[in-house]
């Protein structure tokens, strides 16, 4: 299902028209209906605008990564998933931030843009995380293709005890990567892409402390289309 067909589905749910979604939604009422036939192309602020509304936002991880998981509140409209009633839940940060699997883009984690519902026995039992130590990011660029394509959804676990071989998201300079981390012996760590056409390159640990390199974090689950 394209975005088109998930909008119209998500309106659909609601039983409401493009002109009472529009107004609910404040997407432009044109604008709507460009993207519900497929004339537009659909950017984050529309989905933004969709999922920041309260009954809608258990579509949150299905508009964005085609995937459900109703233990945790996130359902599709056209399934037979029931969320499964529970008090408490917890708001992990969504960041308007991508790390890039290519080449490394420009960004200042600043603004947090919104924040999706988790429950959080599930975070731990299904994920082995604390709910507050993880954030959600998106993965921009094919270089860990085909175990995170370009615009998968990643959750990130900030709290690092060592460096084990992984998946992280580094900043390297003033630009954010995720990359696999394999530890060699005399403290080099190799840095590498799932695609093979990206060609590997070493630092040593230590260079982990200093002002050019830092570990955010690693990424311990991820959402994308398949």
């Amino acid at each position: 299902m394209n975005y088109a067909e998930k909008i119209k589905a998500v309106r659909n749910s609601l039983g409401l028209n493009q002109s009472e979604f529009a107004e609910k939604t404040t997407i432009p009422l044109s604008s709507l209906r460009k993207l519900e036939t497929g004339h537009a192309s659909v950017g984050l602020t529309a989905i933004e605008k969709i999922i920041s509304q309260a009954e809608l936002e258990c579509y949150s991880l299905w508009l964005m990564t085609d995937k459900t998981a109703p233990e945790s509140g996130q359902i599709s409209p056209d399934c037979d998933q029931v969320i499964i009633p529970n008090t408490e839940h917890i708001q992990l940060p969504f960041y308007e931030i991508t790390a890039s699997a290519g080449i490394g883009v420009l960004v200042e984690i600043e603004d947090q843009a919104k924040t999706i519902s988790f429950e959080p026995e599930w975070l731990r039992k299904e994920v082995g995380v604390n709910p507050n130590d993880v954030f959600l990011m998106l993965v921009d660029g094919d270089s860990m293709y085909p175990t995170l394509k370009n615009g998968s959804m990643i959750m990130v676990d900030k709290n690092l005890s060592g460096l084990s071989d992984g998946i992280y998201v580094m900043r390297h300079d003033n630009s954010l990567l995720v990359k696999r981390l394999q530890s060699l012996p005399n403290g080099i760590v190799k840095v590498k892409s799932d695609n093979t056409m990206y060609e590997p390159w070493e630092i040593k640990r230590e260079d982990f402390n200093g002002t050019d390199l830092e570990l955010i974090g690693r990424v311990v689950w991820s959402g994308q289309r398949m």
